[in-house]
């Protein structure tokens, strides 16, 4: 595993995740890799945890203002104990302690979940990258300047699409697995995230943007605010019955996440259930009570926001 280095004392070798089996030893080196991630971050600005618990798999988004950061963050890692739930961050800043892309703030930072793609083969070299699980990883990138948010997703989305990272992945928003947190999903055998490589040196070279969509944010389109308590899922699904093709109806109606590509069952719910005319109430009920989402996502609701609002904007052509 490589060591870890921070940012602020990088030259004097102090060296974090030595022991990854002892709790308190990690939630310490939790505290000061959050503290770097966020170091740069201006006062009044917010970030985010996240936690998701194994057993009901429910989420829970916590806003951290700048200046709780050092209280907060060991009071919520005790609080939400790794044995017990998936941990993750945000490593972006925000004017709001609420975590939707149109109040986020100027980031050094490009971020991508690598999946399966190899973490060498990326241009620039990341900054940091650990691994989540069995040949999955996560990464950042410690730009030379600071850029507005929009900016920052679009190198971000043009790193995934480029390398074979994870293409719905790079907004703002984009919650990221702790290292030192145990990954929970019952395909592995908890593994520990693990740091695998650590360079906070500026970069200086940027990822090509992708010709075309230079500034295709979902920021273009009027925001919704999605409500998944208005609707029953069954009673959304009766409705819409005779209108969906019988893989959409199957998906809604199931009990457990049987398909590996969780994102890509979401999808198909959020078209077919958008085609047949379900309103994003309707389309967000189902997706609440969703395995495919919940083990995808958590109970995330600005990530349900920002998914049927993104695969909406998509189908209606929208840049």
């Amino acid at each position: 595993m490589a060591i870890y280095k921070t940012r602020k004392y990088s030259q004097s070798g102090a060296n974090v995740f030595r022991n990854l089996e002892n709790d308190e030893d990690v939630i310490r080196s939790q505290r000061l890799f959050l503290r770097d991630v966020w170091s740069d971050f201006t006062y009044g600005s917010y970030t985010f945890l996240g936690f998701k618990k194994v057993t009901t798999g429910k989420w829970t988004d916590h806003a951290i203002g700048h200046s709780d950061l050092l209280s907060d963050v060991p009071n919520l890692l005790h609080h939400h104990p790794r044995r017990d739930y998936d941990q993750y961050f945000c490593p972006n800043p925000f004017s709001e302690p609420r975590r939707k892309q149109q109040y986020a703030l100027p980031t050094p930072f490009g971020w991508c979940d690598m999946d399966e793609s190899d973490p060498h083969a990326y241009a620039p070299r990341p900054s940091l990258v650990w691994k989540t699980s069995p040949r999955r990883y996560q990464a950042l990138w410690q730009w030379d300047k600071i850029y507005r948010a929009n900016e920052a997703e679009q190198f971000s989305k043009s790193l995934a699409y480029r390398h074979g990272g994870d293409k719905n992945g790079w907004s703002a928003t984009k919650m990221l697995r702790i290292p030192g947190s145990v990954n929970h999903k019952p395909q592995y055998d908890e593994p520990f995230v693990k740091i695998t490589i650590c360079d906070w040196c500026a970069i200086a070279s940027r990822p090509q943007t992708l010709e075309g969509i230079r500034y295709s944010v979902p920021t273009a389109l009027p925001a919704i605010d999605v409500d998944p308590t208005t609707h029953d899922r069954n009673a959304v699904l009766k409705r819409y019955f005779k209108s969906l093709h019988p893989k959409v109806r199957t998906l809604i109606r199931s009990k457990k996440a049987y398909e590996p590509d969780r994102s890509a069952q979401v999808y198909h719910m959020i078209v077919g259930l958008h085609e047949a005319g379900a309103t994003s109430d309707e389309i967000g009920s189902v997706l609440w009570q969703n395995p495919y989402f919940i083990d995808k996502y958590g109970r995330d609701a600005n990530r349900l926001n920002d998914e049927i609002f993104r695969v909406i904007g998509k189908m209606e052509g929208r840049k």
